[in-house]
């Protein structure tokens, strides 16, 4: 909501006319719209970094061989991601739908973090919802507390961020509630630094 401050200023002196400025002073919770509400969370296309990866019935390097995939560069659906068995330093796993279904390490695929930027945790809903940032440089951790290490920054006020869900974590300027963003980077955000409007925000379901 925008309040307006009139200022009426007269200076002493002949010919002088009055000079009248008007000052809009916004809120910093509601000067930015959140951009979208209520999406759903579509499958993410990527690319195999070999040939012929294998395609698991589960995320675990001893279950059963669903499928194999063709040569490198295959375009593959990605549903979202997992802790599974470690395969090349990493717990990370896809749950991929096509062309084949099943479970493939995340090291098989072209990407330059894991999980991919944009990809939601299966434990997750599907639920999503953008946000806008009130700082610039807004601190994007690795888990919901100050001390916890950055993944990411919205650069710019203004800057989206994907939220799929609140917690609760180190309170910030008296706000406890953090979101758990997917995009541009995984993470979370303190949710006051966000044009919320109120934590948690309506409709955002608990992590």
């Amino acid at each position: 909501m925008f309040a307006a401050l009139r200022i009426g200023l007269k200076i002493a002196g002949p010919t002088i006319a009055a000079i009248t400025a008007t000052v809009l002073i916004t809120s910093s919770a509601s000067a930015i719209s959140p951009a979208s509400r209520g999406r759903t969370r579509q499958p993410l296309s990527l690319q195999t970094l070999f040939g012929g990866v294998r395609v698991f019935a589960s995320p675990n390097m001893a279950s059963s061989v669903a499928a194999r995939l063709g040569g490198e560069g295959t375009g593959v659906s990605v549903k979202c991601w997992t802790d599974g068995a470690y395969f090349r330093d990493s717990r990370i796993w896809y749950q991929v739908t096509a062309p084949d279904a099943g479970y493939v390490p995340a090291f098989n695929f072209i990407a330059h973090f894991a999980p991919a930027v944009g990809l939601s945790h299966c434990a997750w809903p599907t639920f999503s919802e953008r946000f806008n940032s009130l700082a610039p440089n807004l601190r994007i951790r690795s888990a919901p507390s100050t001390t916890a290490s950055i993944v990411g920054y919205l650069v710019n006020v203004g800057s989206i961020g994907d939220v799929s869900c609140h917690i609760t974590g180190t309170p910030v300027f008296g706000d406890a509630i953090w979101y758990r963003v997917t995009s541009p980077a995984a993470g979370y955000i303190a949710g006051r630094l966000l044009n919320t409007g109120g934590d948690p925000a309506p409709g955002v379901p608990a992590c």
